[in-house]
């Protein structure tokens, strides 16, 4: 099951919908993510499709996915090679 914090059902009604990315979008990436990352800092993964320009951010836990945040970025390869490089996304 995935389940949407409040945070990210906000950002995605507030913001994200008006780009197209919905839960339907984000559910989509999270079981179909054209890279999968590792945050060594939080503990989470992050899911990415690129043609999107979005990362999606969530928890494991049992069978459920919990998505904490969605991210959407123009700059979105910049973004995620800069925490490459710095050891935080692997």
């Amino acid at each position: 099951m995935i389940i949407f914090t409040d945070h990210a059902k906000d950002k995605l009604v507030k913001e994200l919908n008006k780009l197209g990315i919905t839960e339907r979008t984000t559910t989509e990436i999270i079981r179909e993510p054209d890279e999968l990352l590792y945050d060594s800092l939080t503990n989470r993964f992050v899911a990415i499709r690129w043609s999107r320009k979005t990362a999606v951010i969530y928890e494991k836990d049992d069978n459920n996915f919990i998505v904490i945040t969605v991210i959407y970025s123009s700059e979105l390869r910049d973004a995620v090679n800069r925490r490459r490089k710095r050891g935080r996304w692997i």
